[in-house]
């Protein structure tokens, strides 16, 4: 796999130049997983940054009951890991499984630490990263506290519709799991949506919003 392209499609390092990207390619290696691999698990001792160059990682948490809340999905320059970097414990409090066969580069703590250490835009692109997750995790949180299952889904598709049209990015199992509701509720929300003249459904994961 080509390093730099790896590296070059990250967020977290966009405003490096050409020059400084080079050293970021030294330290970055390359692995590849299968569809069920997991990169981490909760509690697991790991000091390593993912990123994502090709597949996909759903990043999920277990509540005290076992039941699988998805965090979020990962694609074509994500990364994930980065609590482990940072935190105290170097622990993962998650769970990150590879859904799609994927390309993963991965850059270990010393190494990132260095860098944010020669350039600090790259901390700072982190801490931007790690605003947009805390809050988009308080308003899933709100949002299963006080939103019915209809306004959860609504709410999703009014962020995630463009020109009218809204197509799933995600199985509607993780959907479900995302909006804090069992896949049986989400079909029958997804009904009544339809039967209320709201949606049009054009394809299982594609929708026309009326």
């Amino acid at each position: 796999m080509n390093r730099p392209m790896c590296v070059s499609q990250v967020p977290i390092f966009a405003e490096l130049n050409n020059e400084q990207l080079k050293e970021v390619f030294n330290t970055v290696n390359h692995r590849k997983f299968n569809a069920g691999d997991y990169l981490y698990m909760a509690e697991d001792m790991k000091n390593t940054l993912y990123v994502v160059h090709s597949g996909e990682v759903r990043v999920y948490r277990l509540n005290d009951e076992g039941d699988e809340q998805l965090l979020r999905i990962l694609r074509n320059g994500d990364f994930t890991g980065e609590y482990a970097l940072f935190g105290s414990t170097g622990k993962y409090a998650n769970y990150a499984e590879v859904t799609k066969d994927a390309s993963i580069c991965t850059i270990q703590k010393e190494d990132i630490q260095d860098l944010i250490n020669s350039y600090p835009k790259i901390g700072l692109k982190i801490i931007e990263s790690f605003a947009e997750r805390l809050n988009a995790s308080e308003a899933q949180t709100t949002g299963a506290a006080i939103l019915s299952a209809r306004d959860r889904l609504i709410d999703y598709i009014d962020k995630e519709k463009n020109n009218d049209i809204i197509e799933l990015s995600m199985t509607k199992k993780n959907l479900a799991s995302l909006l804090s509701m069992q896949p049986e509720t989400l079909n029958r929300t997804f009904s009544k949506l339809e039967s209320e003249g709201v949606l049009e459904k054009l394809t299982h994961k594609k929708y026309r919003v009326l």
